[in-house]
């Protein structure tokens, strides 16, 4: 029977292209028979040996047998786009949510050091992982994220708790957010089937703003 360490590099050298990102948090889910402490003493030990690169705490990845320089180019944010927000066909599959669309859209000028994921690629309703300095909160979408619907469940999600995210009124908001889901490519049959899902509050909130006639564009 091969090595621990052995099974986890075979399995990344199989996964993995050069410096394409992996979190240590995706062995745990690959490899749930194995201790969590003894994959990251096989990866501590396969750094060392130079058989992968680090970008930060929880984010490694096969370093190019053609790089001159040994410093990896990988980041926190690769690596959660590439697990939780876009498939390899470029589909959008998750998204950001809480203070970081709330920023986004100039609601609020509070920042937060947490970033708040929804995402079809969650097992369980709620977990959290740490890269470096920056704790990972992702949850499971309330409805399955598409490349149409990502930005209206983005809104929803701000209007559950609305006054905590934003400095502004519903009523002053409304523009900003007009703006963001202009172009919003899904039927009124589509827009009332994602908010059918939200609690009540934010189905209020959202039919405050006008409802699915201020967003369908079909």
């Amino acid at each position: 029977m091969k090595k621990i360490i052995d099974q986890l590099y075979e399995y990344i050298e199989k996964t993995y292209e050069f410096n394409e990102p992996f979190l240590l948090n995706e062995l745990y889910d690959v490899f749930p028979n194995i201790k969590q402490g003894t994959i990251r003493e096989s990866i501590r030990r396969l750094y060392e040996q130079e058989k992968i690169i680090k970008s930060k705490n929880g984010v490694y990845g096969l370093p190019n047998p053609n790089r001159i320089l040994k410093t990896a180019v990988m980041n926190s944010e690769d690596a959660v786009n590439k697990k939780y927000i876009k498939s390899e066909d470029g589909n959008i599959i998750g998204y950001r949510s809480g203070f970081y669309i709330a920023n986004a859209l100039r609601l609020t000028t509070q920042t937060s050091s947490d970033l708040v994921v929804y995402s079809n690629e969650v097992s369980k309703k709620k977990r959290t992982i740490r890269i470096k300095n920056m704790r990972v909160i992702i949850n499971q979408a309330r409805a399955k994220v598409t490349n149409d619907n990502y930005k209206l469940l983005q809104i929803l999600d701000l209007l559950v708790d609305f006054k905590k995210f934003s400095e502004y009124t519903l009523g002053e908001s409304k523009k900003m957010i007009s703006d963001y889901l202009n172009g919003l490519n899904l039927s009124k049959e589509e827009i009332e089937h994602i908010v059918d899902v939200y609690p009540k509050d934010a189905q209020i909130q959202f039919y405050k703003m006008g409802g699915t006639h201020a967003f369908t564009h079909k």
